[in-house]
């Protein structure tokens, strides 16, 4: 029904969006497209796209959000594009690219088909499966087959699980925020003590119980959300040349 796939992948976590996704899609006529790179280390994006390259695939780093970096995407579609006419009528018009979106939940494809097709018909928001069944939508010169999150995280767990809700990809009640904040604090950011970093990010940031205690669970939520929004910086999870065994 397609004539390429684009991937898209989350800037932080690559690997892990990669690996989860995998069985459902086929190798070919793949495109990988980095998503989110606002948030992730520009040096460490840089060298997954290199990677993917390398490998053979094309590669691209989108802001789906704001569309910057979109034009270098849509200049490779329109070339594909022009590729696709009736090979036994080459004088007919090359007909629409026709492209698949797929990703883990929550990872932009609606956000980039709105900005592919200079639309906004696809329904998109910050939390993972607001989209809620696969439709086309066509422009111009592409087709485009959106895609609700159909890869099944449910079976996700340990440093997955948590790389997956820390980014947005599962929603709440499939992890405790306690143990994804803490997780967060000790191998992201590599504190000693977690529980002591994330209270006292809990005390500067008035998350406090009764007697002014430090609310932990509150604390936890917060500190999710500033990594998730880029409030603590540009922070890479995964490298392409460092993968814990751990995770697969």
């Amino acid at each position: 029904m397609v004539d390429l796939f684009l991937f898209l992948l989350d800037s932080r976590i690559p690997h892990t969006s990669q690996q989860i996704a995998e069985p459902y899609l086929s190798k070919l006529n793949r495109v990988y497209v980095m998503t989110k790179p606002d948030l992730a280390d520009p040096e460490v994006t840089h060298a997954w796209l290199q990677k993917f390259r390398r490998e053979g695939a094309p590669a691209f780093a989108v802001e789906s959000n704001t569309g910057r970096s979109v034009g270098e995407l849509m200049a490779y579609l329109r070339r594909q594009q022009m590729t696709t006419g009736d090979r036994a009528h080459p004088e007919l018009m090359a007909r629409p690219l026709r492209v698949m979106l797929f990703g883990v939940p929550n990872v932009g494809k609606s956000s980039l088909a709105n900005r592919l097709l200079g639309t906004s018909k696809a329904a998109f928001g910050a939390r993972p499966g607001l989209t809620r069944g696969s439709h086309w939508l066509r422009r111009g010169l592409l087709e485009i087959l959106d895609t609700p999150g159909v890869i099944d995280t449910s079976q996700a767990k340990g440093e997955v699980l948590y790389k997956l809700a820390a980014t947005w990809a599962v929603r709440e009640n499939q992890y405790d925020e306690e143990e994804v904040a803490f997780w967060l604090a000790k191998e992201v950011f590599e504190k000693d003590d977690p529980v002591s970093h994330i209270s006292e990010f809990g005390r500067s940031r008035g998350c406090l119980g009764p007697g002014g205690s430090v609310d932990f669970s509150q604390a936890s939520k917060g500190f999710i959300q500033c990594f998730r929004e880029g409030k603590f910086g540009r922070i890479s999870i995964e490298k392409p040349d460092i993968q814990s065994s751990s995770s697969q």
